[in-house]
């Protein structure tokens, strides 16, 4: 599957200097049952929030070369910086081909659920599926007990690792402010591939001159090809 590619290698262009860091280095951060309410008094600092840019969305690619198990850091992690900072978290999976049936749904779903519930401990996230941002706000206990982004990337894999049909799973942390803002318009663009990619998979019949999503079918490699096949 080729719909995500296009976003894929313009994203990892721009995180181009980004520091890597193999999973199989890297130790979990702890992680919660729930999502830990961090009061404001509690927070060492607060990433994507307070005017600051943010961005979070998730490509899929069968493509084991654009892919693998690592965390990426472009910007000050989190014991180095010392105040509210621009951020963006972007998950590149690489998957089995999604199926056209139940399977393809189910795999969809639980990618979908992850991404919103990975609690880590002192990391409270919040994120608004409306305008494609998220915000973390991070504990004053958290940053003493040495948490970094490479150990919270590592938490997120473990998960996402759990979805049948994940391979492999890239997360790529951004603080550099110049990044994010390239890299958000991707977050509404990714939104609308995954969209178009689920109405596919309903099998809803469609007349491409009156669809809303007709603009997606035409920009994206390969979309176009996988509804005709479908109607088929």
């Amino acid at each position: 599957m080729k719909l995500y590619d296009a976003l894929i290698h313009e994203t990892m262009e721009t995180a181009g200097k980004a520091k890597h860091f193999p999973a199989g280095s890297l130790t979990p951060w702890p992680v919660t049952e729930s999502s830990e309410l961090i009061m404001q008094r509690q927070a060492a600092f607060e990433l994507g929030g307070s005017g600051n840019p943010s961005a979070n969305y998730t490509l899929v690619t069968t493509d084991p070369a654009l892919a693998g198990d690592e965390v990426l850091l472009l910007g000050p992690d989190l014991s180095d910086l010392k105040g509210d900072a621009p951020f963006a978290r972007i998950v590149i999976l690489e998957t089995e081909e999604i199926s056209e049936d139940d399977a393809g749904h189910d795999m969809i779903r639980q990618m979908e659920f992850v991404r919103y519930h990975v609690f880590p401990e002192g990391y409270m996230v919040r994120v608004s599926s409306t305008s494609f941002e998220e915000q973390v706000r991070v504990s004053r206990d958290a940053v003493k007990k040495g948490i970094r982004f490479g150990r919270v990337g590592k938490a997120y894999i473990e998960r996402y690792k759990k979805v049948p049909g994940v391979k492999s799973v890239k997360i790529l942390f951004l603080t550099d402010r110049a990044a994010v803002e390239i890299l958000k318009p991707n977050a509404k663009k990714a939104d609308d591939i995954t969209k178009t990619l689920s109405h596919i998979l309903d099998g809803l019949p469609t007349d491409c001159g009156h669809c809303s999503l007709k603009s997606v079918c035409d920009e994206v490699e390969g979309m176009r090809e996988m509804h005709l096949g479908k109607k088929k």
